[in-house]
């Protein structure tokens, strides 16, 4: 796997840590939704 730098905002980080999100997890399912799209 590769590793990428995002920048979110800081309302952003405080629902992610607020609920738990396992942000990687969550940015690779939705790419993954994205690319099915697209195809």
């Amino acid at each position: 796997m590769k590793r990428k730098t995002i920048t979110i905002r800081e309302d952003q980080d405080e629902w992610i840590e607020d609920h738990h999100l396992n942000l990687s997890s969550f940015i690779r399912e939705q790419l993954d939704e994205l690319i099915e799209e697209r195809e």
